[in-house]
């Protein structure tokens, strides 16, 4: 069975794909918020292990949503 080569340019670290959601959302995007979204089922965002580390793809992070919470001073 052959393996599929994936290009590491394609995936982020953790820190670098926080720095690009939050300069996309417009506010600070945490990078543990990361693990959350390549765990979800409605936008799930791929994962590639290098040594110890997680990378997260590119491609899959340019299609995430990320709502806004709701804010509780306006729940009056």
């Amino acid at each position: 069975m052959t393996r599929k080569i994936t290009r590491l340019e394609d995936y982020l670290s953790a820190s670098d794909a926080a720095r690009f959601l939050s300069a996309k959302c417009g506010r600070r995007i945490a990078p543990e918020y990361l693990t959350k979204l390549s765990k979800s089922k409605k936008q799930p965002v791929r994962t590639q292990q290098m040594s110890n580390r997680l990378l997260y793809n590119r491609e899959d992070l340019e299609k995430v949503t990320i709502k806004k919470k709701r804010d509780s001073t306006n729940l009056l």
